[in-house]
């Protein structure tokens, strides 16, 4: 599992909004398939949309890990069942809008691949560890692309429980052939910087902590150590599973002088 556990009342928060939703509002389920491929062949066609399905050339292998939506039902024990293997991957977003599912599926299948230095790539804003990155890079015409007039952005973070984005609902058009600028697209590299050390470690042995969240703050910290710190690249991997076998947070200035401890060390 790639973060926490989810909350024990993760789903019946969702039947409880479903209870509540006004008449002109839809709730629709973004789930990022590439975790749990095949996941959308659960649902009949009528109730998904799977976002690559638009792709020139796409293939029952490009689907299967493709995002999909459906509506949410409230009660349903088909959207129970689909969920319930959501547990512990970075794939589940709950979208509250007055959009059809067809025009929702439109915008967000405009950013399925953005480009970015010249190069096209699958921009991955369904996995819920870049969700909060990607709203933040974006500038503010690009924000109202993606999210248009939904009024709400819920999501599993990585402590397993619902988090909001911060939503300003407009009527902004659907993006064609969206791109991001070079900082915008080196804000992302940095953020999946400690998403991949994890692995790293992982390929090297290490355990990771119980809380997959813990084993991200932990090389989070050690990252923006290094940042302030200006350590070269090339020894941020040793520094960082050095930081990991501490197994404990710090603050950001007991972190430089642990960093300037080791970086005089032998290491």
């Amino acid at each position: 599992m790639l973060i926490d556990a989810f909350a024990d009342d993760w789903i019946d928060v969702l039947d409880a909004r479903a209870a509540v939703l006004p008449p002109s509002s839809h709730l629709y389920l973004l789930l990022d398939g590439a975790f749990v491929p095949g996941l959308h062949n659960v649902l009949a066609d009528d109730r998904k949309l799977v976002l690559f399905s638009a792709l020139p050339g796409c293939t029952n292998e490009t689907r299967d890990v493709s995002p999909f939506l459906t509506e949410l039902r409230r009660g349903d024990k088909c959207s129970r069942a689909i969920l319930k293997r959501c547990d512990g991957w970075p794939m589940v977003s709950v979208i509250e809008t007055s959009e059809t599912f067809e025009d929702l599926a439109k915008r967000l299948f405009a950013w399925c691949v953005v480009e970015a230095d010249n190069q096209r790539f699958n921009f991955r804003f369904p996995d819920t560890r870049r969700l909060p990155a990607v709203l933040k890079i974006l500038d503010a015409v690009q924000r109202s692309q993606l999210t248009g007039p939904a009024v709400r952005w819920s999501f599993i973070a990585r402590d397993g429980c619902w988090h909001e984005l911060d939503l300003v609902p407009s009527t902004g058009d659907v993006a064609l052939d969206p791109q991001l600028d070079q900082p915008q697209f080196a804000a992302l590299v940095e953020d999946s910087l400690a998403d991949e050390l994890m692995v790293l470690l992982g390929d090297r042995g290490h355990d990771a902590f119980l809380h997959p969240s813990a084993s991200h703050a932990l090389l989070s910290s050690a990252l923006r150590a290094a940042r302030k710190g200006k350590l070269d690249d090339e020894d941020v991997p040793a520094w960082c599973e050095c930081f990991w076998r501490r197994g404990q947070t710090v603050d950001e200035p007991s972190a430089l002088s642990l960093l300037e401890t080791w970086r005089n060390s032998d290491q």
